[in-house]
This record gives C-alpha cells, sequence and structure tokens, in this order.
C-alpha cells in the first residue's frame, strides 16, 4: 500500500510501502513485449487503469508530505531528510509509471500503423475486437492520411503500399493461377487464363496478386 503518513512511519515500514511501487507498469510492459511479434494483444484497459490510478495517488501523496512541511512552517529546501527522500521516491515512481505507460500505448501504436500498409483500409474484425476506441480511431485517421498522401490530388499518385522494398520495374512478370478472363488494361485487353503468363503493370497486378489470382515471377 501508498504511504498514508509517510513522516510518521519507520524506516522499514516504508521500504515494505515501497516495494511494489513500478509492479503494475512492469506488468503492462511485459505484455506487450511477450506478444508475438507482428501481432496486437487485446487492450489491457483494466491494467493501464491501475496504473495511472497508482500515479495520481503518488501525486496526493506528493501533495500531502508538501502540506504537512509548509504547515510546520518549513521550506522545502529545509524538509527532514526522511521527507525530501519520500517525495523523490513517489516522483521517480511517477516518473516511471509514466515511460511504461508510453512504452506500451507506443508500441501498440506502431503495431496499428504497420496494420494499414500490411492489410490496406479495411481492419479485419478479429484485430479489431483487440483494439481500444482510441485506437480503432487511430488506425481509421491513419488509413485516410496515407490513402490522401497517396492520391492524384494533392498526393504523390501512388500507391506505396504495392511493395515493401523500391521496385526496379514499374511491370512485373505474373502467371495467372487460375481462370480469370479478360480484364481491361493501360495496355489494352488481357485474357487471364490458367496458366498463361503476362507482364503487367504493378498497380494493376498487385490487387490480383492479393487475391490469389496471379503470382508474381522472379524478377530474374
Amino acid at each position: 500500500s501508498l504511504f498514508s503518513d509517510e513522516a510518521s512511519q519507520s524506516a522499514p515500514a516504508r521500504s515494505r510501502g515501497m516495494s511494489n511501487f513500478g509492479v503494475k507498469g512492469a506488468s503492462l510492459v511485459t505484455d506487450i513485449a511477450q506478444s508475438e511479434k507482428g501481432t496486437i494483444p487485446p487492450y489491457n484497459d483494466e491494467l493501464a487503469r491501475a496504473v495511472v490510478d497508482e500515479s495520481q495517488e503518488h501525486h496526493r501523496s506528493i501533495l500531502r508530505l508538501i502540506g504537512d512541511i509548509q504547515a510546520a512552517g518549513a521550506s522545502l529546501d529545509e524538509a527532514k531528510p526522511d521527507d525530501a527522500a519520500a517525495i523523490l521516491v513517489h516522483h521517480q515512481a511517477v516518473l516511471r509509471n509514466k515511460r511504461a505507460l508510453l512504452v506500451y500505448l507506443n508500441e501498440r501504436m506502431r503495431r496499428v500503423r504497420q496494420l494499414r500498409w500490411e492489410v490496406g483500409t479495411g481492419l479485419p474484425e478479429a484485430v479489431g475486437e483487440n483494439l481500444s476506441h482510441s485506437e480503432r480511431s487511430f488506425f481509421t485517421q491513419y488509413a485516410a492520411l496515407v490513402n490522401k498522401y497517396q492520391g492524384r490530388r494533392g498526393g504523390v499518385g501512388l500507391n506505396l503500399t504495392l511493395d515493401p522494398a523500391p521496385p526496379r520495374d514499374h511491370k512485373v512478370q505474373v502467371r495467372v493461377l487460375e481462370e480469370y478472363g479478360e480484364i481491361v488494361t493501360k495496355d489494352g485487353v488481357v485474357d487471364l487464363a490458367k496458366n498463361t503468363v503476362h507482364l503487367m503493370w504493378r498497380d494493376e497486378a498487385q490487387p490480383l496478386i492479393a487475391e490469389g489470382v496471379l503470382e508474381k515471377l522472379d524478377d530474374h
């Protein structure tokens, strides 16, 4: 438990009280650190709120200690060593919890951003269930920004999700995996008959590659 009357407690009692400081924050970091790479585990709202509540209690303890010092007619510079140490411990505990929360939230935000480049603008239902309301809103807004940047009006006019690495050519050689029929491309009508090979523009071929209609052949 936290200090209820720091100035009146003995050193051993304060040590026991301090032993649990930061445990919840550390658990929050462990929760995201031990999750499988490339996945987003369910948002741990209960633990995140507990870390915030603990930080607020630390802040209240600091205010109580300062109030007691001032009530005794002393300035903070004249505080007893025990009181000064207690204030410092509470302050460092708040900073530690803040760092833990930021690590947890920033790593989740990084994974949410990565989703846009992996799955497009549609958030998979199974993934969406693991996100907080704020994270789902962030994904929607981030996806909209990416779309705007890629757009032809006011943007670069390129689909940046087509190739993780810069392509050497704007066209790609593909093989048709299943009968698809004729499509209209920039170069005209192309008959995507099964097992036929074609040279297509990357931005036209990529959606069909993602659907499993085409497979990209080795650039070499």
